[in-house]
């Protein structure tokens, strides 16, 4: 069973190439709502400041003692939290995400008991909008607007998705 050869653990800065590697190919993709592509170096430096930061958590996702993606938490106030999800393109469709992503609810609800986990989703981004809907999230605010301002960064045509927990 896939479950059995699935884990999670905590993002070192081991794993920035593999963060790197998602971000880029999602990127080119039109998949996030950052646009640049980003060099090791600034990877590296971008791991470190979040691993000393401590408001976002990233668990490496393991199949077979592979790494094949990551979930990330963002603290957005006490009791919520912005969760953000990134996979390989070879293991896509596989169900590996959604296994991922509920070993790591379950993990970040144990470290802080958020009261509500929430995603952002770009509307062009159909292959998040169904994973999220399939992981029993559900539509919050759906953005007519061509921008919104959200935390200070200008992002564009966004869709918003939470979890009960």
């Amino acid at each position: 069973m896939i479950n059995q050869k699935i884990s999670i653990k905590n993002c070192n800065l081991a794993d920035a190439k593999l963060l790197l590697n998602i971000h880029n190919s999602a990127v080119k993709k039109g998949y996030f709502t950052q646009t640049k592509i980003i060099r090791i170096k600034e990877q590296i430096k971008w791991v470190n400041f979040i691993l000393k930061d401590g408001s976002t958590k990233i668990f490496i996702g393991l199949f077979n003692k592979k790494k094949f993606g990551y979930t990330r938490f963002k603290k957005i106030n006490k009791y919520c939290f912005e969760v953000s999800i990134g996979i390989l393109p070879k293991y896509y469709d596989k169900g590996l995400g959604s296994l991922m992503l509920k070993k790591a609810i379950k993990k970040i609800i144990n470290i802080h008991n958020p009261k509500k986990i929430i995603s952002v989703v770009k509307k062009i981004n159909l292959r998040s909008h169904v994973f999220f809907f399939k992981n029993k999230f559900k539509l919050i605010k759906f953005n007519k607007k061509k921008h919104f301002t959200l935390n200070k960064f200008y992002i564009k045509k966004l869709n918003y998705y939470e979890f009960k927990v």
